[in-house]
């Protein structure tokens, strides 16, 4: 797991970091994961229980609605991990599948989750990013704009890192934050 040299404070309270790596941090609380309005993408609880007959699971299948662009699913936790919040940010019948304000209501949505039920580090993958979603510089834009709301509405948390797949990657982020932060 490697780390940024370079993290943003927000006032005393609260810091953001980046690092390489897929999974949460070990002392992260929470991780935040982008998910679809259908709740199809990556991480999803298992649909169907050994123990459902055909007709339950199509009966299940039938009544699913799916979720508001913007908002936030939480799976249930398991032990020794940390709970995943989902943020749903793609609904692939329109083109493009995500815009700036559901990953912003979203991130929102999920600070405050963090901060209700009163977590001190979460961890963040760059939601809204991919299938021609954002650019990772409007993402951060967006990220920072909610680190420094939370910071300055008061809030929990201490720190929130970004998952950054690999070191090309992380090298370009750093580079994107930095320019960002000398911004303003």
């Amino acid at each position: 797991m490697s780390r940024s040299r370079l993290a943003v404070s927000f006032g005393e309270k609260l810091a953001l970091d980046l690092l390489v790596a897929e999974d949460a941090p070990p002392l992260a609380q929470a991780l935040v994961v982008p998910q679809d309005v259908n709740l199809i993408l990556g991480d999803v609880e298992p649909v169907v229980d050994d123990s459902q007959v055909a007709e339950e699971v199509v009966g299940a299948a039938a009544g699913f609605r799916p979720r508001r662009l913007g908002s936030l699913v939480i799976l249930r936790p398991r032990e020794s991990h940390p709970l995943v919040f989902q943020a749903i940010v793609y609904d692939f019948s329109r083109t493009p599948p995500t815009s700036e304000e559901p990953v912003f209501e979203a991130l929102l949505a999920a600070l405050e989750e963090a901060r209700t039920r009163g977590l001190v580090r979460i961890a963040v993958r760059p939601i809204g990013t991919a299938h021609a979603g954002l650019s990772p510089v409007v993402f951060l834009k967006l990220l920072t704009q909610v680190c420094y709301t939370a910071a300055e509405l008061g809030t929990s948390l201490k720190r929130v890192s970004l998952l950054i797949p690999s070191p090309e990657e992380l090298e370009r982020y750093q580079a994107l934050l930095k320019g960002l932060v000398e911004k303003t």
